[in-house]
């Protein structure tokens, strides 16, 4: 009886740390960005990975379910921003509350970050800079989001760990149990 009850405390033991486990992930970012944006010239504006700055900037893909967090470093000399959009242009709808600082944006000089999951569809989608007219000027990249990338869920991993060290441990109960019946 008595191993009975420590078997089912063990698991009980499992099953919550796995649950913690589990929500402590969810809000961990799986995903890091940082960009840069910028006046590639007067008449062109653009996003890169470095200080090296390009028009349209470069494709970022995500996958449904990821938690992403995007920095943009403002190296330009005027204000600058970033967001996840349905078109290249302010006109579209804003996605995944990816936006920062929407309403101040990013003064030259600073950075600014979001963190966001993509709980949306896959799809082709672009990401600008909100700020009015920087888009028109280049300011934009595609922003490809695909489908979700099948994992083996913590739980249940861990539960058939659980299972397997019980199983391990009656096992070797066992041994001894004939161990002190023979001697």
């Amino acid at each position: 009886m008595k191993k009975a009850i420590l078997v089912l405390v063990f698991l009980l033991s499992i099953f919550s740390l796995s649950v913690l486990l589990g929500t402590i992930q969810a809000q961990t970012p799986t995903v890091q960005v940082t960009l840069y944006a910028g006046q590639i010239s007067t008449s062109q504006y653009g996003f890169g990975n470095s200080s090296s700055l390009t028009s349209p900037g470069p494709t970022l893909t995500f996958h449904v379910g990821d938690v992403v967090k995007v920095t943009v470093n403002n190296v330009g000399t005027m204000l600058h921003s970033w967001e996840i959009n349905t078109q290249n242009s302010t006109s579209g709808q804003v996605l995944f509350n990816s936006d920062i600082n929407p309403n101040t944006y990013i003064a030259p000089g600073q950075s600014g970050s979001v963190t966001f999951t993509i709980n949306g569809n896959a799809g082709n989608y672009y990401y600008i800079c909100p700020v009015p007219g920087h888009a028109q000027l280049g300011m934009w990249g595609n922003c490809i989001i695909e489908s979700a990338i099948p994992e083996f869920p913590a739980p249940l991993l861990l539960v058939f760990v659980a299972v397997a060290v019980t199983t391990l441990a009656a096992y070797v109960g066992r041994i001894n149990i004939k161990r002190k019946i023979t001697v």
